[in-house]
């Protein structure tokens, strides 16, 4: 039976005002339940809703403004290794812009793709007409190629479901048409020109609502290049699927290089075509249909030329590989493969009911939700062989971020974990850390080492029996035996203590619309009721500084507020919510604060708070936080998870005395050196021997901002 509570209480549980509670009611993040005249809630949902904010497994905020509305063509930087198919691609985009069907462009582009390779004779002209419209017009023969380039055009009699034929070419379609025949659109090895323009030509918000994102030739190179490694040369060819392909580029590679170890056996070109064709060697599948069209062109394009028309295909369907694991054998996806590769979407939206088939047939969406990626995890292994491989691109959040613990789990009980690779951040103008993950399926050893690199060449060997030990099965990869050593010290420190249940949290105000809440006065004349109002840039180790920006409390009028008690402290923490290291200062002046700064106000018996200030700003906390979460947010539960050592009453009056000191300090000498005065103290409270010192210190750098004072 429920149990109902008020909105007051709901607002209690979750930190933020009543304002806030109606707000989110309205917005659909609480579920309200009309008990007579009054709105009640569900305890269960909303400490449910609790916990999921302080994970992180659900957004705390909405964003001001909604980035998946971003629209428009968008040329993908590092897709392909050739610079001219880049401005070519840019080109055919202002071509065609919305005035042209995509497909009439990438068939055109298709055309000229095959001529160049030498798989259709040169076309000589014709009135100017493109290459489009006299294959459209019937005017061309493309010969064993027809029927690819008619299913392109929604024309083909494909197995898979039809899309609606291109329309009939009128005056504006063939005058754009003959601008793309004069672009110089030449056949480059290994790059997927076709998928350029399509990624280019296709709008951007339908690409991140589908979580669909392109993988750039780097990153294709090096994932084919890890997982192609661990494949013994004398085990024959591998049978290779890509379970979400897209326009094939990432099969492109696998063919190229599992061709060019056929040739150095001594096979001809030729006959290692005809070797990788007759083996189906390669397999894919998307949802997306022209993607799909545009994979089976790819690897027709790959075959040498020899006049005796299109080179047998491959096995690419319009398939979604998620709804097809159903477990009946004549299912496509219930194969099984030597080798599962490919980028698989993140963020899908799946449709409720969708979402709530998934949880029923996938471990992975049973705890935390669908997030795609992770279901592409799971269907990737149930495709394999007993002992096959899986190498994706996936994002650096699978690693610590505890909605993909599940994920994280399975991957650590019942595959080897060959490499991880920290990508950084691939993609061309998105901040979306990525890594590169090679799997076996099978069960690890109790003394396998997972291999991690980063981007700096370095390489460490984790034992995996670690992370299964970690609180969410935390995949903390930066940190080497040594640095796991100086964790594991840290939490056995004597009398080491947690912020947990000892604090009270609260998030700065989100307005909606900053533009029109916030506002800056540069006369320094403030209107009655206006006051500061604090910005996480505003924020800095041990100090804040004003940015001039002010804001009128009216907590009815933001989307959401904490309440107005915790901004009203007589002493509080402020510290920056988006940042990949602990930045914290300390405000008695009941200072408002923005989403980018939240609060938290320690409620610790026998701590006082400038103590724990120091602790969580010291270099030990933040190489802890460093090398056990490393994520761009400061989320609650990490700060919750900081193991703070214990302090004597009299050794935190001497810390909190430099703590003072440090705060009114304006000289830039002055400060670092009461830093790393109060940073030897903290070091010695854990207990650390100086070799881990030295490690500590030679990993986390005085911190960026502590050389800025405040006001």
């Amino acid at each position: 039976m429920k149990e109902l509570i008020s909105a007051a209480e709901a607002a209690r549980i979750l930190s933020i005002s009543v304002a806030s509670v109606r707000n989110w009611t309205k917005a659909g993040r609480l579920c309200g339940i009309r008990s007579g005249r009054t709105l009640a809630f569900d305890r269960a949902e909303v400490e449910a809703l609790k916990e999921a904010l302080a994970s992180g497994r659900t957004a705390r905020l909405r964003s001001r403004r909604n980035k998946t509305a971003a629209d428009g063509a968008f040329v993908p930087a590092g897709y392909v290794r050739t610079k001219a198919h880049e401005r070519l691609a840019r080109q055919a985009a202002e071509i065609a812009a919305d005035r042209l069907d995509p497909r009439l462009a990438l068939l055109e582009l298709a055309l000229k793709l095959l001529v160049s390779r030498g798989h259709l004779p040169a076309q000589p002209e014709a009135g100017g007409a493109s290459l489009a419209e006299r294959f459209l017009d019937g005017r061309l023969d493309a010969g064993g190629f027809a029927p690819l380039l008619d299913g392109l055009c929604g024309r083909g009699g494909e197995d898979e479901a039809r899309e609606d034929g291109v329309p009939p070419l009128d005056a504006d379609a063939r005058r754009r048409l003959r601008e793309l025949a004069r672009l110089p659109a030449a056949y480059a090895e290994g790059d997927d020109l076709l998928g350029l323009v399509h990624l280019s030509l296709a709008r951007l918000r339908r690409r991140k609502q589908t979580g669909a994102y392109y993988t750039p030739s780097a990153i294709v190179e090096s994932l084919a290049g890890e997982v192609l490694d661990v494949w013994p040369e004398d085990a024959g060819l591998p049978r290779v699927i890509d379970p979400c392909c897209g326009s094939g580029n990432i099969l492109i590679r696998v063919y190229l290089a599992l061709k060019r170890r056929l040739t150095a056996r001594g096979l001809s070109a030729r006959e290692a075509d005809r070797t990788l064709r007759e083996h189906g060697a390669l397999a894919g599948f998307d949802i997306d249909g022209t993607a799909v069209h545009l994979a089976r062109l790819n690897l027709a394009l790959l075959a040498e030329p020899d006049g005796g028309g299109m080179p047998t295909g491959f096995p690419i369907r319009r398939q979604d590989a998620l709804r097809a694991l159903s477990g009946h054998p004549e299912d496509p996806c219930s194969a099984r493969y030597d080798l599962v590769i490919g980028n698989p979407p993140w963020g899908y939206r799946f449709a409720p009911e969708e979402a709530e088939r998934f949880k029923r047939r996938f471990r992975t969406a049973a705890s935390f939700g669908t997030e795609s990626f992770g279901l592409f995890i799971e269907a990737g292994l149930s495709m394999l062989k007993d002992g096959g491989l899986l190498a994706y691109v996936l994002p650096e959040s699978l690693l610590t971020v505890d909605r993909h613990a599940e994920a994280r789990r399975l991957i650590a009980e019942q595959t080897e974990m060959l490499g991880i690779t920290l990508a950084g951040n691939p993609f061309a103008g998105v901040s979306s850390p990525a890594v590169t993950l090679t799997l076996r399926k099978r069960p690890p050893g109790s003394g396998h080492a997972v291999i991690v690199r980063d981007g700096r060449g370095r390489a460490d060997a984790i034992p995996q029996r670690r992370f299964r030990a970690n609180p969410g099965c935390a995949f903390n990869v930066r940190a080497a035996d040594a640095e796991q050593a100086v964790l594991e010290r840290m939490r056995a420190a004597p009398g080491v203590w947690y912020l947990k249940g000892r604090c009270d949290f609260a998030l700065g105000i989100v307005t909606g619309d900053n533009r029109a809440h916030v506002r800056e006065f540069p006369d320094g004349r403030v209107p009655e009721g206006w006051e500061p109002v604090l910005r996480g840039a505003d924020v800095s180790v041990y100090s804040i500084r004003h940015s001039g920006r002010y804001i009128r409390f009216d907590p009815d009028r933001y989307q959401q507020t904490a309440p107005e008690p915790l901004y009203r402290a007589p002493e509080k923490l402020i510290y920056r919510f988006i940042n990949a290291d602990l930045v914290f200062a300390y405000d008695d002046r009941r200072t408002l604060t923005l989403n980018s700064a939240n609060i938290i106000i320690p409620r610790a018996p026998g701590y006082r708070m400038k103590y724990v200030l120091a602790a969580l700003n010291s270099r030990p906390a933040r190489f802890y936080h460093t090398y056990a979460h490393a994520s761009v947010k400061v989320l609650r539960r990490h700060i919750e998870a900081l193991p703070l050592p214990a302090c004597p009453p009299a050794e935190q009056d001497r810390i909190a005395a430099l703590v003072d000191r440090l705060i009114a300090c304006e000289d830039p000498a002055g400060r670092r050196e009461l830093y790393e005065a109060i940073d030897r103290r903290i070091m010695a409270l854990y207990g650390l021997r100086d070799a881990e010192r030295r490690l500590v210190a030679g990993r986390i750098d005085l911190p960026g901002t502590l050389c800025r004072p405040g006001t």
